[in-house]
């Protein structure tokens, strides 16, 4: 009886409108009390690869930033504008956005934009090479540092550089078709 008379009640107080309230309240308090948040995936390089994978990748970016300076050399003795720009692209496409790299055409190297850079190297016929094999230390969640030796060669004179270059190595998503998958970049970052 006590039941009845209490439905009797909220029927009087409740309308239409306070019903679809009640509905929505009802809706949100229960989501918020019994929703669970979705676990968030783990991030960085150690969470998502083997210590064997991870050596596999510095690997390849070792091989990565001998081509990068392989195409430096090309694109500073070409003389085919066409050749070159696609040159300057392929170096663009190793990098990060707005990566800074050492002045090696100065005596005191100083820091410069990569643009600025491949323009005071264009018709210059620099040699770039690295002497010493870089050696890789990880440095961060998503990133390491990758240490070696380059000689900058221009006519008959030759400098070293000890340099230290930030490496990323970051996930993706990438369009397959009509499939989406994380793929992970090496990417060579600052020069130091």
């Amino acid at each position: 009886m006590r039941a009845e008379s209490i439905n009797h009640c909220l029927r009087f107080l409740v309308t239409r409108n306070d019903k679809v309230t009640l509905k929505l309240l009802f809706l949100f308090v229960s989501g918020v009390l019994f929703g669970q948040a979705v676990p968030e995936s783990p991030k960085g390089i150690k969470a998502n690869f083997s210590m064997r994978s991870i050596e596999a990748y510095q690997e390849n970016s070792q091989n990565k930033l001998e081509e990068f300076y392989e195409y430096l050399s090309f694109y500073s003795s070409e003389t085919n504008a066409e050749l070159r720009n696609q040159i300057k692209e392929n170096i663009f496409s190793m990098v990060e956005t707005d990566v800074e790299i050492l002045d090696f055409t100065e005596i005191n190297p100083k820091k410069i934009d990569l643009e600025e850079f491949l323009s005071k190297i264009k018709n210059k016929s620099y040699r770039f090479s690295i002497q010493s094999k870089p050696a890789s230390s990880e440095l961060g969640l998503n990133q390491w540092q990758n240490v070696y030796t380059l000689s900058v060669s221009q006519k008959e004179k030759t400098t070293d550089f000890k340099l230290n270059q930030i490496i990323y190595f970051e996930p993706k998503e990438k369009k397959f078709g009509s499939k989406t998958k994380t793929v992970w970049e090496v990417k060579l970052g600052d020069i130091q």
